[in-house]
């Protein structure tokens, strides 16, 4: 019989060390939203002409039904970006720290265009899982760029007491290519981990924010829209 509770206490252990060994990825993909996103909501007229275009894509997305508003629509659109900023931040950090600024502008911006209470209401039920998925999953990019740095970096200068080579003697020269790599990937393969316990925790949020945005944002924010005179679209 399969003992649950054990897996999921490694497994909450595991994200709790993945959390704990990246705190500066974390909070320099928390501040690659956040500060866009209030810029975008206190001073919408210096991105206007950036992010006005996009809600009017969006907007027209909806409207053609190009986007549909159900749970496995919204999911493979949000994971797709989630897949997006994970793979370009491990490719060098500026393009997915791009499109994690341009997703904080949106919806800084997005909050300008209706009531307070509407937006808090078409945005907070779903986006208190959906956008720390989105910076989860930038986090996971960075540590998965650390662990290619810094795994390339022990390839040309290997960590000695990662190789499984006992000759007192031996020297550069000796080591082979197997044995650069087999020692490279040991020392560094716990961010490769954690990097993987990042993407799949955002995966699991945006499900769940998936799930409610189709089912319980919508509706919610219907209502509260009809109390001020606003329509969804």
């Amino acid at each position: 019989m399969v003992d649950i509770k054990y897996y999921l206490s490694i497994i909450k252990e595991e994200i709790k060390s993945a959390f704990k060994n990246n705190k500066k990825f974390l909070l320099l993909s928390t501040l690659l939203f956040m500060i866009p996103a209030l810029i975008g909501y206190f001073y919408p007229e210096w991105i206007a002409e950036i992010v006005q275009p996009i809600v009017d894509s969006f907007q027209k997305q909806v409207t053609e039904g190009t986007i549909t508003l159900s749970t496995s629509s919204l999911f493979t659109n949000n994971v797709t970006v989630a897949i997006m900023i994970y793979a370009l931040t491990a490719l060098g950090g500026i393009l997915g720290a791009f499109i994690l600024v341009n997703n904080g502008m949106f919806v800084g911006y997005f909050g300008t265009k209706v009531n307070i209470w509407a937006y808090l209401a078409l945005t907070l039920p779903h986006g208190i899982f959906e956008i720390p998925a989105i910076i989860i999953s930038a986090t996971g990019g960075f540590v998965l760029l650390s662990f290619i740095l810094h795994f390339i970096w022990n390839l040309f200068s290997p960590d000695y007491s990662y190789l499984d080579i006992f000759d007192p003697y031996f020297s550069d020269v000796k080591i082979s290519i197997k044995d650069r790599f087999v020692a490279a990937f040991k020392k560094n393969q716990s961010k490769l981990k954690e990097s993987f316990v990042f993407l799949c925790l955002s995966v699991v949020l945006l499900i769940i924010a998936a799930f409610i945005e189709a089912n319980i944002t919508i509706v919610l924010a219907n209502i509260v829209f009809s109390l001020f005179g606003y329509s969804f679209i």
